[in-house]
């Protein structure tokens, strides 16, 4: 029976050579990926305003509307910085030099869409408010590690409030300046 054990041992330990020869052959090797991301910039892309439809003026309180085209803010800074989106516009006047009053040209609420990858479009913040005054409206609010990639802009309209008491016939123009900047 000794005979028997001696031979199973020694079978046994031949077997755990060769395996542990098996485990002490294998090697690893490996390799480091890296790339570097450049920024890109913060930009508006198709900003544009459909002209005011002709009024005839009829003595009582009247208002006009026009659509913004759907244009789009693009953060491709990878700052994570945030901006912001104001709009300002000057009086309106004629080439004669009627003037219509200042808080006379209103902007309304956009709906902002998020394009796939882009921040989440639900947290930038909107408003609303008469473009032609001191200070214009803060229209659109990224705050610091939002906004970032590309949001489409739609539905948004410039509502002109005409009062008998201030409106002229004429031409009027004003000109309209959207400044996008970053920081929240």
């Amino acid at each position: 029976m000794n005979n028997f054990i001696k031979k199973i041992s020694i079978a046994t330990l031949s077997l755990g050579l060769v395996a542990g020869s098996f485990a002490t052959t294998a090697s690893a090797d490996t390799s480091t990926v890296d790339t570097t991301l450049t920024g890109g910039s913060l930009s508006l892309e198709n900003v544009s305003i459909n002209p005011f439809k002709a009024v005839t003026l009829t003595g009582s309180t009247q208002s006009t509307t026009t659509t913004l085209p759907e244009f789009s803010v693009v953060d491709a800074t990878g700052t994570g910085a945030g901006w912001n989106l104001n709009i300002k516009a000057t009086q309106l006047a004629t080439t004669g030099g009627q003037t219509l009053p200042e808080n006379s040209l209103n902007i309304s609420t956009p709906t902002i869409t998020a394009e796939n990858g882009s921040s989440d479009a639900s947290v930038i913040g909107s408003g609303n408010g008469d473009i032609n005054s001191t200070t214009g409206v803060k229209l659109l609010t990224a705050e610091e590690d939002e906004g970032m990639g590309t949001f489409k802009i739609t539905n948004s309209t410039l509502t002109l409030n005409l009062q008998p008491k201030d409106t002229m016939a004429g031409t009027y123009t004003s000109t309209v300046t959207f400044d996008l900047v970053a920081g929240p």
